[in-house]
């Protein structure tokens, strides 16, 4: 099943073009991993699925969006969707952890609050399952109140996670989720996004060819904001093929 449906999509900054008539077509699950250059255009082609280019000044959006929301093809900037509300159920991970400077607990709790103005049992709920669904609940459960930045670089970024998980989100758009973090956390944070893979659409951005040959089930690159191209699985387990496309794009 298609998740995410993209016809035409441009994005310009004040007159920049950056991404132009790009069609995409994201299979529900995944992770679908998003190879490409710096200055390809990555970070721009996740931040319009969920609108978040509109916060950058001089954006202009053009085509069309289509999310699989509660079973339906909806167009992400069709009438009557409010970007903050969709932001909740297309929920992103950013490169370097962003932690709120809050308490462990709070990071979760604090945008329940003010964004969906959940009732304090619901939030209770919700802080421990996302926590659990994150792998981090063992390790924080009894310091819930510690500051958030008392945490690993790979426990900041599974709180960042958990903190998405939280909101209830049907898809998960992650820009390089592990360049920050030593080896052992990035394995830690790939090997969760294999067991999220079922309940959720995950498309990856990654700068790592070996990283989206472990990790992704569909692998893509972007040619200058203008094209994508799949990779298939030959290329990725051929070492030859493998070499030469990892020598093309960095």
């Amino acid at each position: 099943m298609t998740a995410i449906v993209i016809r035409d999509l441009g994005v310009s900054f004040n007159g920049r073009s950056v991404l132009r008539g790009l069609n995409l077509d994201v299979a529900a699950g995944g992770p679908t991993v998003l190879l490409g250059r710096s200055g390809s255009g990555k970070t721009t082609l996740l931040r319009a699925i969920n609108r978040l280019n509109e916060c950058l000044p001089g954006c202009a959006t053009t085509g069309s969006v289509r999310l699989r929301l509660d079973g339906a093809l909806v167009e992400a900037y069709g009438p009557g969707i409010r970007p903050e509300s969709l932001r909740t159920r297309v929920g992103m991970v950013f490169q370097t952890p962003n932690p709120l400077p809050v308490d462990i607990a709070g990071n979760i709790a604090l945008p329940l609050a003010l964004a969906q103005g959940l009732p304090k049992a619901e939030i209770h709920v919700r802080v421990e399952s996302s926590l659990r669904e994150a792998g981090l609940w063992d390790e924080v459960k009894d310091r819930l109140d510690a500051p958030a930045c008392s945490l690993s670089g790979g426990q900041q970024q599974r709180l960042c996670l958990a903190r998405a998980l939280a909101a209830r989100p049907e898809v998960l758009l992650l820009d390089e989720p592990t360049a920050s973090l030593d080896y052992q956390a990035s394995r830690g944070i790939e090997d969760l996004l294999l067991e999220l893979a079922p309940r959720y659409t995950l498309l990856v951005v990654s700068h790592s060819l070996t990283q989206a040959r472990r990790l992704g089930r569909d692998v893509l690159v972007l040619r200058a904001g203008a094209a994508l191209e799949a990779v298939d699985r030959a290329t990725l387990a051929d070492p030859e093929r493998f070499s030469r496309l990892m020598d093309e794009l960095f």
